[in-house]
């Protein structure tokens, strides 16, 4: 009787645990097909690392900017609003307080901190979290002349990389 309650109990967490997992992945699926999408230049460096396998460390367009008044140095999380340039999105500003829910603008959530390459405090370099793309084994190190990244804006302001386009082709 004992073991037929502790077979029980084991299967209900082994359930819960799946159920978990398979929301997590639902919620980052749902994000990157449903989700506001904005297109970013980009260029990629260090393409191979012998542990992680083959990946990208993407830099954007976005990801330098002169640091907003009143920015103090240091890092800080800061609020990108993002406004369409053509067919890519740019940075229009930088806000160091969170938006409230009926900010008109679309913006997203970045780690910034001084960039000492970019003249220290007055130039900011930004990370949102999608820095780093993960490809198949063996197609590392494409060849290419432009490189831009479609990603999703979640509904909690991050970015998820949806696609990478390599010359307006989706890659890999």
């Amino acid at each position: 009787m004992k073991n037929r309650a502790s077979s029980r109990w084991l299967w209900v967490i082994v359930a819960a645990q799946a159920l978990f997992l398979l929301s997590w992945a639902g919620y980052h699926e749902k994000v990157r097909h449903t989700a506001p999408t904005v297109r970013l230049r980009g260029a990629p460096a260090d393409p191979r690392d012998v542990l992680r396998g083959d990946y990208m460390t993407l830099s954007y367009d976005i990801s330098r900017h002169p640091a907003p008044a009143g920015w103090r140095g240091g890092s800080a999380e800061v609020y990108v609003v993002l406004k369409p340039q053509g067919s890519l999105a740019v940075i229009d500003r930088i806000l160091l307080d969170e938006p409230g829910a009926g900010y008109p603008g679309l913006w997203v959530a970045a780690q910034a901190c001084g960039d000492p390459f970019g003249g220290g405090k007055s130039s900011l370099r930004l990370d949102y979290g999608i820095e780093r793309f993960f490809v198949p084994e063996g197609k590392g190190s494409p060849r290419f002349k432009t490189l831009e990244v479609e990603a999703s804006v979640s509904p909690t302001h991050r970015l998820y990389i949806k696609r990478v386009l390599l010359d307006g082709k989706q890659f890999p």
